[in-house]
């Protein structure tokens, strides 16, 4: 009776253990998107549809994650360019606009959307490290109220 018991259990345990090691691996790893420009496929991450995809996908981002993770939690692409020799790629993310950095300690990514002559900046989330010479970004806080801007001349891509 024990024999049998056992044996139920363990394709049940086996088949779980292959579920949860397929999600975790490559959980960072963006996927590879090849495209015609990537002025385009940038205007494109940049427009509003992109940016009502973003408002869906950040609810993902939680208090604590790297910047690689909410990458993947926000579902950002690498985009090549079809037509180069791997010189032209760039990681896009919907709606994402900007990176300020109001202090050392403190950089905020602001998403919206920048369609013809209208820029609106829907969310914020903030990042924070405990040192200035440390490259250990984690999530402080979701901020959907900012009231920041993108500077006319800043970072407008992501790492």
């Amino acid at each position: 009776m024990g024999i049998g018991r056992n044996w139920n259990v363990k394709p049940l345990a086996c088949g779980l253990a292959v579920i949860a090691l397929q999600g975790c691996m490559g959980r960072y790893a963006l996927d590879r998107k090849p495209v015609k420009q990537l002025s385009e496929a940038e205007q494109r991450s940049r427009g509003r549809v992109a940016f009502e995809h973003a408002r869906e996908k950040v609810r993902e981002v939680r208090e604590g994650m790297s910047p690689s993770e909410v990458q993947a939690a926000m579902g950002a692409v690498i985009a090549v360019e079809e037509s180069s020799d791997g010189q032209g790629q760039r990681k896009l993310m919907d709606g994402f606009l900007c990176k300020v950095s109001p202090v050392p300690l403190k950089e905020r990514w602001l998403f919206g959307y920048d369609e013809g002559n209208v820029q609106l900046i829907g969310f914020a989330i903030e990042f924070f490290r405990k040192d200035a010479d440390d490259d250990n970004w984690l999530v402080k806080r979701l901020d959907r109220t900012p009231s920041d801007d993108c500077p006319v001349v800043g970072d407008t891509h992501l790492d």
